[in-house]
């Protein structure tokens, strides 16, 4: 089936009408799977990009956190979520900076938040 479909541009007084073939699904689908331009595109209605978008988001925020986790905890601190809440504030200041370099800062510039675990004092 090939039909038309208005693309509007960034200004919306410019509507571009361009044929499509639908690949797969019906025209009352959420998901559409069309060909524009010997290109394969998937569409979908706004309420579920929305909620894949809401969805993305929600599992880079639980990745952030395991990996913030995991570098706090490998450094041994007195009170973890002290240790956050500085973490934090660097990575506002610097977002760039990758979460290892930040916490192995933080434990340089406070010690006082980590457990000295050295080696060469056990033996």
């Amino acid at each position: 089936m090939v039909e038309k479909i208005k693309k509007i541009s960034p200004n919306p007084a410019i509507i571009k009408c361009m044929d499509y073939e639908l690949k797969e699904g019906d025209k009352k689908s959420s998901l559409w799977i069309i060909e524009i331009d010997d290109k394969i595109k998937v569409a979908l209605n706004f309420e579920e990009y929305i909620s894949l978008i809401e969805g993305m988001k929600k599992l880079l925020k639980e990745n952030f956190d395991l990996k913030l986790e995991k570098a706090i905890l490998s450094e041994f601190p007195i009170d973890y979520d002290d240790v956050k809440a500085v973490v934090l504030e660097e990575m506002k200041e610097h977002p760039d900076k990758n979460i290892n370099d930040v916490v192995r800062k933080i434990k340089t510039e406070h010690p006082n938040l980590f457990y000295d675990i050295n080696v060469d004092n056990i033996f």
